[in-house]
């Protein structure tokens, strides 16, 4: 008698409690295997948000960087400009002191800036992966107590 008509002949022979507890666990197994691949899934979306949002928000962040180096660099070159217009000395110091006072106010306004654009990136990266384990252990708690 081959293998394959053992294993029918040995099932066909085991008593139905047996048979009927066999197939209950195969198919608990089996919708626990499908829920697992759901969750994988759907923790793949949550991962994929999070990194759309990280190349979204590091795009901000570098276009701010770019700006920011542009303004202080057309403030640089005013300075400069009207630096060379000065003919005395305290004037030049005025001048000079005028630009370290303006630029130091622009610096924290820039830093500010980019600060928010560095939180938004944070909260906007992580948001999707928090929700998306929160969701998994929520639907991985009801798959176990099931």
């Amino acid at each position: 008698m081959s293998k394959k008509l053992k294993v029918v002949a040995t099932a066909a022979e085991m008593p139905a409690e047996v048979t009927e507890f066999a197939q209950k666990s195969v198919d608990q197994a089996q919708a626990a295997f499908d829920k697992a691949s759901d969750l994988a899934h759907s923790n793949m979306q949550y991962f994929d948000a999070a990194a759309g949002a990280f190349k979204a928000r590091t795009a901000d962040i570098q276009l701010k960087a770019m700006e920011i180096a542009q303004i202080n660099m057309n403030s640089a070159f005013t300075f400069v400009r009207k630096a060379f217009a000065v003919k005395d000395p305290t004037a030049l110091m005025a001048l000079h002191q005028e630009f370290a006072r303006d630029q130091f106010a622009a610096f924290s306004r820039q830093a500010s800036e980019l600060n928010e654009l560095s939180v938004l990136l944070a909260q906007e990266t992580v948001k999707p992966v928090q929700e998306g384990v929160i969701k998994s252990f929520g639907d991985l708690g009801k798959t176990i107590a099931a």
